[in-house]
């Protein structure tokens, strides 16, 4: 494991206890006198719900990223924004609830030195994070843009358990291979090797590596240290091999559940949105041209189905880049897609099937015939249903839009497969609560 999770459970640890601290520092100050336990505890109980919301907010802003640290200015813009919106969540929870306090002044205190505490110990820990000595040397072997942007990655964030004393090039090996390489230099003090098992130059070398194994050097797998630290897979090294046998995993009871989780969240979504689809439609029906149109798109395991959305352009172009060209999005139409109301009537398709809520984004079959052809694993993502929202949708913020676009597309495969390998209910839940952080912020793919 190259990333430490210890790290993670310290700093929600170290988050819940400052806002607990921050409580008592607020309440101190409020009364200019050291608050009583009875007084603690009878503001800390309502203030608990609190906490506990401060940390999903905290996990939705990327206060819990693996990747790479906000530099300091962004991390106490984070921090500010997210403590703000938990604020003002409770000041209203606070107004609903029938509770014994009402603690206008308190919650403002509260604001001001739960941020400051916060942010002085996010950056005690990203100094801490940041001492060399404490991480572990390694070997990278291995060729390609991915290997590099692995290596880069590793070295220049102190958050990770290891850090790369030299990269090898397989293809300038001598007649020695993989074990004459590790062997040269003085790397005595590197005690483990991260090697790319899709090179047919160090598959080779692999029975030769057996000694190192006994004698204790711990060998990590490329593709594999790639997807935990990146959240997705190295298409350039996909062995087709692991690939299978992640696929080829019963997952029926969460497949079931999955499904009955759409059922009842798109019944209760669609009594929800009723109102706003009629509005709409109505409005759209006054601005002449019909309210609804539907898109084909790519199913699951290649079925082609119509996607139903409200109409936001002019007229339904199908894709075609002549009649895109006179197309244009109306006045109304910003507003519907600018808070997703035109994507409402997707509700029926979660219902019948052809979508769900979490999955692949569903593609135009015109421009999926071009990726197939460009890209040998792109079919891989019709094995399960496409989604309203997804892995890719909340990673790729430089998804392609419009024509097909094969290298953009590459990368939103990689998280696409990402997911197929490893969707559980834990990985649904993660991409439910940053799906909210897109909607809350108007942003997303």
């Amino acid at each position: 494991m190259a990333f430490d999770r210890r790290e993670t459970i310290l700093l929600l640890t170290g988050d819940f206890l400052i806002l607990a601290a921050s409580l008592w520092v607020a309440l101190l100050v409020r009364n200019f006198a050291v608050p009583p336990p009875s007084y603690f505890e009878a503001n800390l109980v309502p203030f608990l719900p609190m906490f506990f919301i401060s940390l999903i907010v905290f996990y939705i802003a990327g206060l819990y990223e693996k990747q790479t640290r906000p530099t300091r200015r962004v991390m106490s813009v984070r921090i500010l924004g997210a403590q703000a919106a938990t604020v003002m969540i409770a000041a209203v929870l606070f107004f609903i609830l029938p509770l014994s306090i009402a603690p206008k002044t308190i919650l403002v205190l509260y604001l001001v030195v739960s941020v400051a505490a916060e942010s002085a110990w996010r950056f005690y820990r990203m100094h801490y994070e940041l001492q060399e000595s404490k991480r572990v040397p390694a070997l990278l072997v291995g060729s390609g843009p991915a290997v590099l942007e692995l290596y880069d990655e590793v070295n220049g964030n102190g958050r990770y358990l290891i850090r790369f004393a030299d990269r090898i090039e397989p293809s300038g090996l001598s007649e020695s291979g993989v074990l004459g390489a590790l062997a040269a230099g003085d790397k005595t003090d590197v005690r483990i090797v991260v090697i790319d098992t899709s090179d047919p130059i160090v598959v080779r070398d692999l029975p030769a590596l057996y000694g190192l194994m006994a004698d204790g050097v711990i060998f990590l797998e490329f593709a594999s240290l790639y997807e935990e630290i990146f959240d997705r897979v190295p298409l350039a090294h996909l062995v087709a091999v692991q690939l299978f046998e992640s696929l080829s995993k019963r997952r029926a009871p969460y497949d079931i559940a999955k499904r009955s989780f759409d059922i009842a969240l798109a019944v209760i979504g669609a009594v929800i949105a009723l109102p706003f689809i009629a509005i709409a439609t109505l409005l759209l029906a006054l601005e002449s041209g019909t309210p609804y149109i539907r898109h084909e798109r790519i199913g699951k395991n290649g079925r082609i189905f119509r996607i139903i959305k409200l109409r936001t352009m002019l007229f339904n172009d199908h894709g075609d880049p002549g009649l895109q060209k006179k197309n244009r999005v109306t006045a109304l139409g910003r507003i519907l897609r600018k808070t997703r109301i035109d994507e409402l009537p997707q509700l029926w398709n979660v219902l019948t099937g052809d979508l769900s809520f979490i999955g692949p984004r569903p593609e135009l079959p015109k421009i999926a015939e071009i990726y197939e052809r460009e890209i040998p694993q792109y079919r891989m993502r019709h094995l399960i249903a496409p989604g309203l929202s997804g892995w890719a949708q909340i990673h790729d913020y430089d998804a392609p839009r419009g024509p097909a676009d094969v290298e953009r597309t590459r990368r939103k495969l990689s998280l696409d497969l990402y997911y197929l390998k490893h969707r559980s209910f834990g990985l649904d839940l993660a991409i439910a609560i940053k799906t909210i952080r897109a909607l809350a912020s108007f942003s997303g793919t």
